[in-house]
């Protein structure tokens, strides 16, 4: 009677055993996700992750106002010596028509930069020897914190420094905490 008595409560057990270990494939990634939500909705927020195609010559809406992209173009004249061997200097140039004034929230984190095909990505930076912008040309953080008024149209201009195999594949994208995980990307005019 006993090794009956057993024999149940061993089979109990294994089962018990087998529905805690079924269990397991499902609390442990609820559980993952569950601690890692926040992380997630941060990478969210901070990375352009989806990309919103933009035809040369299209305007688009995007961070409440309206940007199109005018082309990238090489600067020349720049001092020999002045830049590093295999670089040339590039800007990327846009109209942007001002739609809601409120830039300075909508345009948070605005981030224009240059991608090549396999995935390398330019930043603006400050170019050696580069003239200085012409009067009426702002940098994208300059437009947000300038008081544009809805209707106003600006010229927003960004320098980068880039390797010269690569100057004619970049692609300008365009990205703001507004906006994201979207972002834009231009094909070129």
């Amino acid at each position: 009677m006993s090794v009956l008595i057993e024999d149940k409560q061993n089979a109990l057990e294994r089962r018990w055993r087998k529905r805690s270990l079924w269990a397991l494939l499902f609390l442990v990634p609820i559980s993952l996700l569950s601690i890692s939500y926040r992380d997630i909705n941060e990478l969210i927020r901070y990375r352009d992750m989806l990309p919103v195609d933009v035809a040369a010559g299209e305007t688009k809406h995007y961070g409440g106002s309206d940007w199109q992209f005018q082309g990238l173009r090489k600067v020349e004249g720049i001092r020999p010596g002045r830049l590093p061997p295999g670089s040339v200097p590039i800007i990327a140039r846009f109209v942007v028509e001002i739609g809601d004034p409120d830039l300075q929230n909508l345009w948070l984190m605005c981030a224009i930069k240059l991608t090549d095909r396999a995935g390398r990505t330019w930043y603006p930076s400050s170019v050696p020897g580069m003239p200085s912008p012409q009067p009426g040309i702002e940098t994208c953080s300059s437009t947000a914190f300038s008081g544009a008024q809805k209707g106003e149209r600006r010229v927003i201009e960004e320098n980068y420094l880039v390797p010269s195999d690569v100057a004619d594949e970049l692609v300008a994208t365009l990205g703001m905490h507004s906006e994201r995980p979207f972002y834009l990307r231009f094909a070129k005019p």
